[in-house]
This record gives structure tokens, sequence and C-alpha cells, in this order.
């Protein structure tokens, strides 16, 4: 575990303690089901994959945000640059999601929509040339928006959230999250 990681993870172990009762949970994210005990501070994936560190991070402040404050979806959704800080991680973000996002569309848009709408349950909505609404968290749910390009003009593509999300995880976390969402959305895609 990277030094970053273990005082993150820490920090989350001892805000879960400090939760009126200690409990058990079965938390859904992507394509598998983490089983948290915070008494023997462990998680687990149903599948008996062994956790990366960025995922048990997110796994623990998904459960921390999501007891302090359920998300309301007022339907504003609002791009990562519209988060406090996202300014400041933009041209990383770019760089490591949205920039790898196009090229997959480009390569292949009908098996990037359809990693997205049945590894993860999506649903297709009418925004741009293609869009897909996934929930990679219950109760949290990102759209991702895809518009094809031309002769003149490249394809684009922006992943959009309510605004609720930056309540319940740090820019950092939303950052982490939509970068390994992208990365099992491409998957295999040619």
């Amino acid at each position: 575990m990277f030094m970053g990681y273990e005082i993150a993870t820490e920090r989350a172990w001892k805000a879960l303690e400090e939760a009126p009762s200690a409990f058990q949970a079965a938390v859904p994210f992507l394509t598998e089901v983490y089983l948290v005990n915070p008494k023997e501070r462990t998680i687990s994936s149903d599948l008996g994959v062994p956790l990366r560190d960025d995922v048990s991070l997110l796994v623990l402040h998904y459960l921390i945000g999501i007891r302090k404050e359920r998300p309301v979806e007022k339907e504003e959704w609002i791009s990562f640059r519209e988060i406090e800080g996202g300014i400041s991680f933009l041209p990383a973000f770019e760089e490591t999601v949205i920039k790898p996002l196009v090229g997959g569309f480009d390569r292949n848009p009908e098996e990037v929509i359809r990693n997205l709408l049945h590894r993860f349950g999506g649903r297709t909505v009418e925004w741009g040339d293609a869009s897909v609404e996934i929930a990679p968290f219950p109760e949290v749910v990102v759209r991702i928006v895809f518009w094809e390009g031309d002769e003149e003009i490249p394809s684009q593509a922006t992943i959009l959230f309510d605004r609720s999300l930056s309540r319940i995880f740090t820019t950092e976390d939303i950052a982490v999250l939509l970068q390994l969402l992208v990365q099992e959305a491409l998957e295999g895609v040619g």
C-alpha cells in the first residue's frame, strides 16, 4: 500500500468506527460487490479478486459519504471542471479519463456503448450523439455523453454527474472513480 493510501485508509476506517453503530456492508461498485467489515477493518471482493488501494479507499469514502449525505438527484448535471478544485485536476483528468474514452469511442463506438450498457447495467439517454447513464455505486449516477467527429471536428466526450456527488466524494475521489469506470468500460474494446 502506498503511504498516501495508507494514511487516507487509516482515517477512513477511523471515521467508520466513529459511526453510531458498527455495521457490515455489501457495497456494489462497478462490476463487483465489496464486503466491508469495519470491526475487522477488512474489505473483500465477492469475486475473490485482490483489491487495489484506490478501490478500497473509494468504497470506504462512499460508505462515509453516503451515511453523512444522501445524494439528492436534482438533475443538476455538472462536469468535472465545475466541482471545487476540478480545474486544478483538469489536465490530468482529461489525459487519463476523457482522452482514452474518446479514443475507445473512435475505435469502436458500438462496443463502448454496449460495455457501458451491459457491464454496468446502464441505460441510454437522449444527449449528444450517444449517451449512457450508469450507477457505479448505489445512488451515484453518472452520464457519459459522446459526440461523433468528422473531418473537421474531432470526436468529443464528457462525463456528467449530479452536483450532490461532490458532497459524498472529494474531487480526487471523483477523478479516480471516473478513471476506474472508463478503464473498465474500455476493457476489451478493439
